[in-house]
């Protein structure tokens, strides 16, 4: 008879009844974790309802809603990914009114795969029509549909401080949701409505359940673990990573500890497919055509952007350049302890249970690097909560002498200041080696930077500055009406010229508001359209990715 293995570590075991001193001290850790959680919510929160929507949040807004009263793939952005996040940020919409005569069904779908992408840009109008509808004034729909992606977050922080705690112990698990609950880029990515935190999420429960799983072969193992891969899958294209990746852990785990029970294990794949067929009503037909439409994005290539260089065609360091500048020093310092403490465990032969976390890690590094489509960190998210729980046996390899507690408390507090001061523009963080985030735009734009996310503050710049029209060079599916900004149009990927009537003209002088992607000149055809403000001081940096000139002088005639 298989003997099943008890985990000393396990939280979910009680201490002794009666022994009141032993449960004050379990309990202390898991009220550590309800605090770090109370203050991820906050911070999140407090910084979202200052942001507008990014560019892709207006394409997704209330398209769940769509697609779960219809059940049908046949508007613009419908097969752009899997639907569960679609699903789960539209759930508040299903209980108010919203106008779904912007939705127009595409005759013959199945012939139309561009358009159901929203290459047209409709999906684009569609968003800005739902987004400025009088229903959603002061941004209260949105505000909801984000919620949710928050509470998804809330799930995430729970499971990097169960699998820690399980790992390593109390306060192990502690430091795991302290790192998660003050990382820049999970409240960049656990605020929106996008796709990015959801896969994040049950990524790392599908592999925390199949270490469990491998562990010790409970049913209930296998069908959590299971859902959590079908909800993976049905959350980006890129969730099929997990699928090699879980049976090459397996494969290792019974080479190393011996066979796990297959029957479970066949059970956690079956349970995964079934969901992932109810997530699209049993018709697999848009997820096939979503990952057509995505391999020939792969082969046309996508404009990038890295320190200075641009490139249709990406560099494979691209990913690695982004993890070195997006991710707090601090962190990087823990990543590093908690190597040279895995390699001694390799040595002896104690891995198994790191490679749940790294691997996965390691193959969603890997894939990007040579995937040309990556054009932010976002790609890589489900790494960050993966390292933090590896991260976090840093702690009892720094608690040994006084020397190595100050050097940890030392880089504790220096990875705390960097998240209280980028508060509320997380999307903008860049630590320390890449210039902060003032130099950010000399690194990395597009997601990394520049999202679209800061028109409203742009709203509220020119109301407290008294401008009453500005030039705008907008990098964003926003719409700048929302939130009473009238402009003059400077060439922009989508915004909309207000007078197209108008002689056109080559601006300079007065009031300029250019996006940091737009001032890179990203996707222009000509670089240095805006290379004449880059040397200019700006008056302002509104949340690092809109710069904010005042020119005197003259316009030019074309």
């Amino acid at each position: 008879m298989r003997k099943r293995t008890v985990d000393s570590h396990d939280p979910t075991l009680g201490a002794a009844p009666g022994d009141l001193g032993q449960r004050m001290k379990r309990a202390l850790p898991h009220l550590a974790l309800v605090v770090c959680l109370l203050v991820f919510s906050v911070r999140a929160v407090t910084s979202m309802v200052q942001e507008s929507a990014t560019w892709d949040e207006t394409h997704y807004f209330a398209l769940g809603k769509y697609l779960l009263q219809h059940g049908a793939w046949n508007v613009s952005g419908s097969i752009l990914h899997p639907p569960f996040s679609y699903y789960v940020q539209s759930l508040p919409l299903l209980f108010v009114p919203t106008d779904s005569t912007v939705f127009h069904p595409i005759a013959s779908p199945e012939s139309h795969l561009r358009l159901l992408a929203g290459v047209d840009g409709s999906d684009t109008i569609r968003g800005q029509v739902l987004l400025s509808s009088p229903l959603n004034h002061d941004d209260r729909l949105l505000t909801l549909s984000r919620l949710t992606m928050v509470f998804v977050a809330l799930l995430l922080g729970c499971f990097v401080y169960l699998w820690s705690y399980s790992l390593y112990g109390a306060r192990s698990a502690v430091f795991a949701a302290v790192l998660f609950t003050f990382c820049p880029n999970m409240l960049a990515h656990a605020r929106l409505i996008t796709p990015d935190i959801v896969l994040t999420t049950f990524s790392l429960l599908t592999v925390y359940f199949l270490w469990r799983l491998c562990r010790s072969p409970r049913l209930a193992y296998a069908l959590l673990g299971g859902a959590s891969l079908g909800l993976t899958l049905l959350s980006k294209f890129t969730g099929a990573l997990l699928v090699p990746v879980a049976l090459l852990l397996v494969l290792l785990w019974w080479v190393k500890k011996g066979r796990p029970s297959l029957a479970r294990v066949a059970c956690f794949f079956a349970v995964g497919i079934v969901v992932l067929f109810l997530g699209y009503g049993l018709d697999l037909t848009p997820y096939v055509q979503g990952i057509r439409y995505q391999r020939e994005l792969a082969g046309l290539g996508h404009p990038s952007f890295l320190l200075g260089s641009y490139s249709d065609a990406g560099w494979w360091y691209y990913v690695l350049a982004s993890i070195v500048m997006k991710t707090p020093l601090a962190v990087l310092a823990f990543v590093g302890i908690s190597i040279v403490v895995f390699v001694g465990k390799v040595r002896s032969g104690a891995w198994i249970d790191e490679a749940f976390l790294l691997l996965p890690a390691i193959a969603f590094v890997a894939f990007f690097s040579f995937e040309h489509q990556a054009t932010g960190l976002r790609y890589v998210l489900p790494i960050f909560p993966l390292l933090y729980v590896f991260s976090s046996r840093a702690v009892e390899a720094l608690w040994s002498k006084a020397t190595h507690v100050a050097l940890f408390a030392a880089l504790g507090a220096w990875y705390l200041g960097a998240s209280w001061y980028i508060h509320p523009h997380y999307l903008a963080y860049f630590n320390e080696l890449a210039g902060g985030p003032s130099n950010g735009y000399r690194c990395l734009v597009d997601s990394n930077l520049d999202w679209g996310q800061d028109l409203k503050g742009l709203g509220r710049f020119m109301e407290r500055n008294n401008i009453p029209r500005i030039r705008l060079s907008y990098f964003g599916s926003d719409s700048p009406q929302r939130y009473g900004i009238a402009y003059d149009w400077l060439p922009s990927v989508v915004l909309v010229n207000p007078s197209p009537e108008k002689k056109k003209r080559a601006y300079r002088h007065g009031w300029f508001a250019i996006s940091a992607t737009n001032l890179q000149g990203v996707y222009f055809e000509n670089k240095s359209l805006f290379a004449w403000l880059r040397d200019k001081e700006p008056v302002a940096r509104l949340g690092y990715s809109i710069f904010v000139y005042h020119v005197e002088g003259e316009d030019a005639e074309p």
